[in-house]
């Protein structure tokens, strides 16, 4: 789904009724602002390291919320991951963000990819091949145009099964990258086993990178270890020059964040995006 962040440890410490609790209102708040038209999604550049031209689009979910819902719409997506409403949601963020890249590529922008956040909790559940090549139909949109973000999970079963619909939309043309690598605990084994274009290096490394030596230490063997296996990286939450500098110069191949480009509604992308 578009991005939503797992909140930290300490909250999976609760109690099940208060879990429980958090579930249902958390459910609560996403259908009243799916009912209400109170979510958007905008659109956050991935450049080029070389020349910081705009090769991808994240697709970020967005809220107009009340004052009284700001508490619970930092935890909500992760709250219903597992609830038969987050279909209905990510079928949403698929249609809008594959109309948008149509529409830009009507426009003339075209080269460039909209990725879309899904978590592979779900694929043994759905039917992702199917999900995402009707709305590409849908929408006239090539597969090329498209990339999908997957958030790998260690409580993720049925590995063969997620391998296989990986495959498969690969093979459509669609790229695939595990985001947030390293923050899990199968990242390795995802990546021996999954046909991948790339990773995903999240900005909570990122962020410090010059304050902590052996967070540089793993992003430096993130980068060279994906490098190794033909893989492209992808850097997140880049804010700063010096943060740019040291990516760069360990050869990451893509930046993102507000030191290039904040998201941005889908209408005014093309002032971006155009040659």
């Amino acid at each position: 789904m578009a991005r939503a962040k797992s909140p930290p440890a300490r909250r999976e410490r609760r109690s099940p009724t208060a879990a429980a609790t958090r579930k249902r209102t958390a459910i609560h708040h996403l259908k009243g602002a799916v009912a209400e038209d109170r979510i958007h999604l905008e659109y956050q550049p991935i450049v080029n390291a070389r020349d910081s031209r705009v090769e991808n689009v994240e697709a970020l979910l967005r809220w107009r919320k009340p004052r009284a819902e700001k508490a619970i719409m930092t935890e909500l997506l992760w709250s219903v991951e597992r609830s038969p409403v987050i279909f209905k949601l990510e079928n949403w963020i698929l249609d809008r963000s594959f109309q948008a890249a149509a529409a830009w590529a009507k426009a003339g922008l075209s080269g460039v990819r909209v990725n879309v956040n899904l978590s592979a909790r779900e694929f043994p559940r759905t039917d992702l091949v199917g999900r995402v090549t009707r709305r590409l139909a849908a929408a006239g949109l090539d597969p090329g145009a498209v990339g999908l973000e997957i958030t790998e999970t260690s409580s993720m079963q049925k590995f063969d099964a997620v391998a296989e619909q990986i495959e498969d939309l690969m093979d459509k043309g669609i790229e695939l990258w595990l985001d947030d690598f390293g923050t899990g605990h199968s990242s390795l084994e995802w990546l021996s086993h999954l046909p991948l274009h790339g990773v995903k290096i999240p900005g909570t490394f990122v962020e410090r990178l010059h304050e902590e030596k052996r967070c540089r230490a793993i992003v430096d063997r993130v980068i060279g270890l994906a490098h190794d296996l033909g893989l492209k990286v992808i850097a997140e939450g880049v804010e700063r020059p010096e943060q740019r500098d040291f990516l760069a110069d360990r050869g990451c191949d893509f930046f993102q964040g507000f030191l290039f480009h904040a998201a941005l509604p889908a209408k005014k992308l093309p002032r971006i995006l155009s040659p």
